[in-house]
This record gives structure tokens, sequence and C-alpha cells, in this order.
């Protein structure tokens, strides 16, 4: 348990570090593209009070917190899938649909744990479908969208997507593995797998979206997330009554 409780803290401490370094690097952004830097440093803040509250209940308490986990994983999600699309400049259906799916997998896996037979496996087989929906939304019409916006942000959501995806493949793969789901790791190995892909995500992409400044000064000029859904549907209905009037 003390090895369980260490590893936990470390993820704490980890997590708070990396903020606190992100959160000064964002600082120094011009003011209209510091939002966004905040935005990004909100998902290693999500996961280092995570940890904190996580550490604390056990100590105190001992008593379950994967609930807290996956509350985290959700404030998580949340910053990162809104600067996957702000950066590749997608719709708010398509915005929509990869937050649920998302997030869909995030509390299937955790239901999964508390299931039974037939309902268990359909729950533990769920996430893969859902990771195979959202693999085809990002190299898909995400995808396609991204490559009409400027080169740095084609280039930057490039980037992004395999991040993303990795993480996911490692997130789902640690889940599937855990004592809780098919018991094939111990509470600490499982620990330490989870926290090595929680880093890898959290920080390569905070990391990788703060070098970017160029793809969030263009996203900052063009009015913002959503904007480009706003002036392509103006586009459409000016050109609409324009046939109407001819």
């Amino acid at each position: 348990m003390v090895d369980v409780i260490h590893a936990l803290s470390g993820s704490a401490i980890a997590f708070g570090v990396a903020t606190a370094v992100f959160f000064v690097w964002a600082r120094s952004f011009s003011k209209s593209t510091r939002r966004y830097g905040y935005i990004a440093t909100l998902a290693g803040g999500a996961m280092a009070v995570t940890y904190v509250l996580i550490v604390a209940v056990d100590i105190q308490y001992g008593a379950d917190t994967d609930l807290i986990r996956f509350l985290g994983y959700t404030f998580m999600w949340l910053p990162i899938l809104y600067l996957l699309c702000a950066v590749a400049g997608v719709g708010r259906q398509l915005a929509l649909a990869l937050t649920a799916i998302v997030l869909g997998r995030v509390w299937i896996t955790l239901v999964s744990w508390y299931l039974d037979g037939i309902l268990s496996t359909i729950a533990t087989l769920l996430p893969f479908v859902l990771l195979a929906a959202g693999i085809y939304l990002l190299f898909g019409p995400f995808s396609r969208i991204a490559g009409t916006r400027s080169r740095e942000r084609a280039l930057l959501f490039d980037k992004l997507k395999y991040l993303v995806v990795l993480g996911w493949l490692g997130l789902v793969g640690s889940g599937l593995i855990s004592a809780d789901a098919l018991g094939l790791t111990d509470e600490f190995v499982g620990q330490i797998s989870v926290m090595y892909v929680e880093l890898i995500l959290v920080v390569g992409f905070v990391g990788i979206v703060l070098r970017r400044a160029e793809a969030l000064e263009d996203i900052a000029e063009s009015g913002g997330f959503l904007a480009s859904e706003s002036v392509e549907t103006l586009e459409r209905t000016d050109y609409a009554e324009s046939e109407t009037a001819d």
C-alpha cells in the first residue's frame, strides 16, 4: 500500500510541476493567444488536483477512488478536445460527436469494472468500438477540414491527433489489464503504467500546443473556436439568397 501511495504522490507532484511550468510559459504569449495556452494548461492542472484528492482520500479513508480518477479524466479531456477542435476548425456537430465518443469511452470503462457476465463483456468491448469511431473522426472529417486551414494549424493538428490516439490506446489498454478489469496486473504496476501514459499524453499535448504559437495566433485571428463554422454558414446563406434572387 505504501508503494501505491508513493506512486500516486509522485503523479501529483509530476503533474503539479508540469502545470506550473506550462502556466508560466503560457503567460509569455501575446494577449490574443494566451487563453489557448491557459486552456492547454488546464489538462495538467486537472490531473494534478485529481491525484492530490486521490492521495488524500486514500490516506484518510482508504475508500475507493475510481470515481475521483474518472472525474479527473473528464476534466483532463475537455481542454484537450477543445483545442483539437479549435486547431482543426471543425463545426459544432463534429466537436460534440468527438466529445461524446471520448467521454463515453471514459465512463463506460469505469462502469465495466462493476458489471458481471455478458454486460461486463459488452461494456469491456464497447470502448474499442468508440475508439475506432474516434480514430475515424480524427483521421477522416477532422483531418480533411484541418487541411483547409493554415499550414501551421494543419501541422499542429497532425501532431496532436497521433499523440491523442496513442494516449487513447494506452489508457484503454491500461484499463483493460488493470486489477479491476482482467486482473493481469496488481495495483502498483497498474498505477505506474497508467501514470506513464497520462504523463506522455498530457505533457506531450500541452508541450506541442505551446511550441506552436503561430498556429494559436492563426486561431485567434480567425475568431476562435466555431468561428469558421459561422463564416461558412453565412457564406452558404448568402449563396442561397443570391441563387434565389437570380
